[in-house]
């Protein structure tokens, strides 16, 4: 499997780069946005194999996402009240695990795992 996701990564991300040429070269607006569907897909494909590749795999997932503000707490539960296990920062991609009322679970790249404040990251589209 690890050197299938290897030989899998490294297409999506080839592919990747030549949609982004394309991108480049595009005449019109509808063009683009088409293409920029297209990149958005292979983005999502290279994430969820680097993902795979980790061994890090959450039992739960939702989809990838980025956090939004400057400095957001990453709590252990969803609770303002929860301990802050360490402080996220604006662009970092995250993993969305779940929902409770105006919390989202989150796994990080590395595995840990924790909660922060639904308003604070964007779900990838």
């Amino acid at each position: 499997m690890e050197e299938a996701l290897k030989e899998l990564l490294e297409q999506e991300s080839k592919a990747r780069e030549k949609y982004a040429d394309l991108m480049a070269s595009a005449g019109g607006a509808t063009a683009r946005e088409l293409i920029a569907t297209i990149l958005a897909q292979k983005k999502f494909e290279i994430e969820t194999l680097k993902l795979l590749a980790s061994g890090k795999v959450p039992d739960q997932f939702m989809g990838f996402g980025t956090v939004t503000e400057d400095e957001v707490n990453f709590r252990d539960a969803p609770t303002p009240q929860a301990a802050v296990l360490m402080t996220l920062f604006r662009g970092m991609p995250v993993i969305l695990t779940e929902k409770r009322g105006n919390w989202v679970g989150l796994q990080l790249y590395d595995g840990k795992a924790g909660w922060v404040f639904k308003d604070y990251v964007r779900a990838a589209s």
